[in-house]
């Protein structure tokens, strides 16, 4: 068999469907052979990036199935295999499964500056879980099903496989074979710890004891590992409050009487004071970001800390774990519930101090939202995410961009589904949200899937309008123009006294922008215009776009400078500063 068939033989043996990419020189001879038969559908991005998002996608979308896929992004050598480096550190910095395969030209050629020659394993290797060259034909397979299990396996990563295009022509020896079913992947160096030690779930059970005041802290690795469920019967079991990273929200509905929501630099008050007066942090599938944690030396300061994480690089590395338990969450979950000494028990007094600091901003947002407008009669975003969030009673799959409507999408909409909310979060990459909806969509196909995005952001990927086009993605998108870089102006508004240096923005009249991809569109400038220009998008049966026209001036709160701690948190702002 030729290189090529043998590529695709390995993805079709993992029931691979679906890839995401854009042709060149140096992959032609796969696509050409992906375009042969039948089983795979190729999506061709119009842009590389976007293909690497769309492949992110379709692993997140399908993260909380019993068959999760794993998102495949193709790229021809130099300049194309270039242009998927965001999208390959963005899954990295977010831990999510992705298998890139770049073409690359001929191995006689390699280090020749060569045309359209890039160094793809020297690039690539600092930003993937791991990096692979094969240089003879017969390694083809076992590299793709080694890729598929590094990246898929324990905290998911993206993996490169980047293949010579003499090795895509080559034919295999006719003695050469290679089992699927029997192969086992050699790696000595791969740590993977699935269960839990009993002594660590012990202690860990010791401490949910003792505490009086603890706080969860849900991470993105409840949702890949899918134990929501399990996180509810605990922290329903022993009364003990949730709050998210940008990353675990939607484990578990938002609207839960013991969730606070999302914690961090724009949390909710709750959630922030609460992780500032906990006695125990229960951190389950996180990082401690700083974006989370602010201060590192001010971090819960009185608190012990629970750590349950797959990697163990990073127990200990930011916060000190008072109890380690370096295990698959799947594992973990279920051995602290049914631990012959865990107590359930009320926490009537913590709970009730909580609810104190839930009505600190409380009455103050009700009453923005409600009005709908800032200054000058121009829309407020938060208006805007929390009607979509009635729109859809919560149930829809949301997929922001970057900036300060990502924000308000993680406080305002009421996420009722599981592994509904979806975004680019360590790496913080605008563009995002456009390619991202795409796999989205085809990882769910019977949910609705909202693409939100700012004027900055949509304009940085507006050419994968072409690709929702070609393949008619049923994909809705909200467009928050507040003709600035939005999150950038409020941090100018803060700490640079209002100098708008670099965030001023103009946008093309985006109706006929629209118009030319066939994509039907509105465009709202009242309150009165938000609620039926919503429902107009959820009953219209393919994509559409809807454009809002928004206050530039809107500062989004709670915010921890950076730098600073929870206790920094500013609540307020008044006429030329914070408070």
């Amino acid at each position: 068999m030729q290189g090529t068939e043998l590529v695709v033989k390995a993805l079709q043996d993992k029931g691979v469907r679906t890839i995401f990419g854009y042709t060149g020189g140096a992959i032609m001879p796969f696509l050409d052979e992906v375009g042969r038969q039948d089983s795979i559908r190729f999506i061709m991005s119009r842009h590389e990036q976007g293909a690497a998002f769309m492949a992110q996608g379709l692993s997140r979308g399908s993260a909380s199935s019993t068959q999760p896929q794993l998102g495949i992004c193709v790229a021809t050598s130099g300049p194309g295999a270039m242009n998927l480096v965001t999208g390959v550190a963005d899954a990295g910095m977010d831990s999510v499964p992705l298998l890139a395969i770049t073409g690359q030209v001929a191995s006689g050629v390699i280090a020749t500056d060569a045309f359209q020659e890039s160094d793809v394993v020297g690039v690539m290797m600092p930003l993937a879980k791991q990096v692979y060259m094969p240089l003879k034909v017969e390694a083809l397979e076992e590299t793709l099903h080694e890729a598929w299990y590094l990246a898929s396996t324990g905290r998911g990563g993206p993996v490169v496989v980047d293949i010579p295009k003499d090795i895509q022509f080559a034919s295999a020896a006719s003695d050469y074979a290679f089992d699927p079913a029997t192969y086992e992947p050699d790696l000595p160096g791969f740590l993977y710890s699935p269960h839990p030690s009993p002594e660590a779930i012990g202690d860990a059970v010791e401490l949910l004891n003792e505490a009086r005041a603890p706080v969860i802290l849900c991470g993105h690795g409840v949702i890949g590992s899918r134990q929501g469920a399990n996180l509810q019967k605990l922290a329903e079991a022993a009364d003990i409050p949730i709050a998210f990273t940008f990353h675990g929200l939607s484990a578990i509905p938002v609207d839960h009487p013991l969730s606070l929501g999302m914690v961090g630099m724009h949390g909710t008050v709750e959630a922030n004071r609460a992780l500032e007066h906990a006695d125990l942090l229960i951190a389950l599938g996180m990082r401690f970001d700083d974006r989370v944690t602010g201060k590192v030396a001010a971090f819960c300061p009185d608190a012990k800390v629970i750590h349950v994480d797959i990697d163990p690089s990073e127990i200990d590395k930011i916060i000190p774990a008072s109890v380690a338990v370096n295990a698959d969450l799947a594992q973990a979950l279920p051995a602290l519930i049914r631990h012959p000494k865990f107590l359930e028990q009320k926490r009537t007094d913590w709970l009730q101090r909580i609810d104190g600091w839930r009505q600190e901003m409380t009455a103050t947002l009700k009453a923005e939202i409600e009005k709908g407008t800032g200054k000058g009669g121009q829309l407020l975003m938060k208006t805007i995410v929390s009607q979509l969030s009635e729109t859809t009673q919560g149930k829809d799959l949301i997929v922001a961009d970057v900036g300060q409507h990502q924000m308000i999408c993680a406080r305002f909409y009421n996420y009722q589904t599981v592994n509904s909310w979806f975004s680019s979060g360590g790496a913080g990459t605008m563009g995002c949200s456009l390619p991202m909806a795409i796999g989205v969509k085809l990882a769910r196909p019977g949910e609705r899937v909202w693409s939100v995005s700012g004027d900055g952001g949509f304009q940085m990927n507006i050419q994968e309008l072409g690709t929702v086009m070609e393949y008619k993605i049923d994909i809705k998108i909200l467009l928050l123009n507040n003709r600035f870089l939005g999150m950038v102006r409020q941090w100018q508004t803060l700490f640079f006294d209002g100098h708008y240096a670099g965030t001023p923005m103009k946008s093309p009249d985006y109706g006929p922008v629209a118009q030319g991809y066939g994509i039907p569109y509105r465009k709202v400038e009242t309150v009165q215009e938000i609620a039926p220009a919503l429902q107009w998008a959820a009953d219209h049966d393919g994509p559409c776009m809807v454009e809002f026209l928004c206050d530039p001036s809107e500062i989004v709160l709670p915010m921890v400078p950076a730098g600073g701690s929870i206790s920094d948190m500013i609540t307020e702002v008044e006429e030329g500063g914070a408070s």
